[in-house]
């Protein structure tokens, strides 16, 4: 397992996070035993919303003992809402003490000490000058129980992080970024390196997508939020240009899901990639994309041409 910074923070985290959104999903022993496969791998991140208790209570059985594990907590928005949509205060979403509840709660829940980061999820620009958030994050981080904090992107909304990473107001941006959608690339991944802001991609796989062809995007179990995110006419598509891709890179001892891992992590801005890992194949394939050599120049220019989500 290789490792990189995590921006201003210093961590250093491995090349792949633990994306626990799916683990919902499996087995309460199915999930177990994949992060801990993957922790005795060395993978040392794990992402998780704080509102989740069921998820937080499972990795609190795993990481009491694991002091060298960090945690990348989403901030869970007091109110429900989707951008594009009319501008939601900072404040009714995440005022400062809801985000210090809910910060401290997920510590004793998980048994630590600390977060690796906390994070404002849905960010919209206009918070950068409203509510006591920042303020809240700052006296969390002075006090220990979070290493840094930052802002988590809403889909492909990757210019709304623009103005606050040139500000120096934050630590790190959590963004989709995928073979289908590399819009992060253009501006805001070269302004994370300028200003040494760790960057969480997103989404590799694109939800998964991306992890073989024909996809399996019409096989999600009942009640996945991915049945409406893949309507029909953006799942014919989505089918329609992942069968291009196999077709314009694909060969037999290359999986897309490891072509996929591989574009995302090529990119040096990128300090670590989470990614779903719900079972112990799952945190094997993508140990193995991971540990092989990052694409090169003429592979990235052959990827960029099925960008098409930004």
């Amino acid at each position: 397992m290789r490792f990189r910074r995590l921006g201003r923070t210093g961590l250093n985290l491995s090349e792949l996070t633990i994306g626990t959104a799916g683990l919902a999903r499996v087995a309460p022993e199915q999930a177990r035993a994949a992060i801990t496969l993957a922790l005795d791998r060395g993978v040392n991140a794990v992402e998780i919303e704080a509102g989740c208790k069921d998820t937080a209570t499972l990795l609190g059985g795993l990481l009491r003992n694991r002091t060298d594990v960090h945690v990348l907590a989403r901030a869970t928005s007091l109110i429900r809402f989707d951008l594009p949509s009319p501008h939601v205060p900072v404040q009714q979403a995440y005022p400062g003490h809801h985000i210090r509840a809910e910060t401290e709660a997920l510590l004793r829940t998980l048994g630590v000490e600390r977060l690796g980061v906390q994070q404002l999820h849905a960010w919209c620009p206009e918070w950068l000058r409203e509510g006591d958030w920042l303020e809240t994050l700052q006296r969390l981080r002075d006090e220990g129980k979070i290493a840094g904090f930052g802002i988590s992107l809403f889909d492909h909304d990757v210019d709304a992080a623009l103005e606050a990473v040139a500000s120096g107001a934050v630590d790190t941006v959590q963004v989709m970024y995928n073979v289908f959608d590399q819009g992060a690339a253009s501006d805001l991944l070269p302004l994370c390196l300028r200003q040494d802001v760790g960057v969480i991609a997103r989404s590799a796989l694109y939800y998964g997508a991306l992890i073989s062809s024909p996809s399996r995007l019409s096989e999600f179990p009942p009640g996945d939020w991915r049945q409406d995110y893949f309507f029909d006419e953006h799942r014919r598509e989505t089918d329609q240009r992942v069968s291009r891709l196999v077709g314009d890179v694909g060969s037999p001892d290359r999986s897309i899901s490891d072509l996929a891992l591989r574009f995302c992590l090529s990119h040096p801005a990128v300090s670590t990639a989470a990614v779903g890992m719900r079972s112990p194949a799952h945190v094997d394939a993508n140990l193995r994309a991971a540990a092989a050599d990052h694409l090169d120049k003429d592979e990235l220019a052959s990827l960029a041409r099925h960008a098409w989500l930004c």
